[in-house]
């Protein structure tokens, strides 16, 4: 089965969330019901994940569907600007989150993302 990119694009960012926050794999599950195999099949984007979930998942993790959504978001906008990755993200996330100060995700986390989601490139390219 091909996985859409978006997917596992979403599914890659979510993976490198919780790692940073070092939260396991089980915690997330357990917040899901559901068991640590299956979750794991979500962060691999062999299983879609539902609009319920996301904000479960979200939840969790200490951070917002929309600061999810614009690091998933933001690797379209990479080609089309000449500015890091990060000053791309935090002003995805303000405009999301219609504020001018206040981010749940630093700049050294995101660079943290950034890097385990190009370890994670791989999958993208089945």
């Amino acid at each position: 089965m091909r996985h859409l990119e978006y997917d596992i694009r979403l599914a890659t960012t979510i993976k490198a969330l919780r790692e940073m926050r070092r939260i396991k794999q089980a915690v997330i599950a357990a917040a899901l019901n559901m068991e640590q195999a299956t979750y794991c099949r979500i962060e691999y984007g062999e299983i879609a994940i539902t609009p319920g979930q996301i904000k479960i998942i979200a939840n969790v993790l200490g951070t917002s569907i929309f600061q999810i959504f614009a690091i998933v978001e933001s690797e379209d906008l990479m080609n089309l600007k000449h500015e890091t990755l990060s000053e791309i993200l935090l002003k995805f996330v303000k405009m999301f989150e219609g504020t001018e100060t206040t981010t749940l995700i630093t700049e050294e986390e995101l660079y943290y993302i950034i890097e385990k989601k190009k370890r994670y490139k791989h999958l993208t390219k089945n």
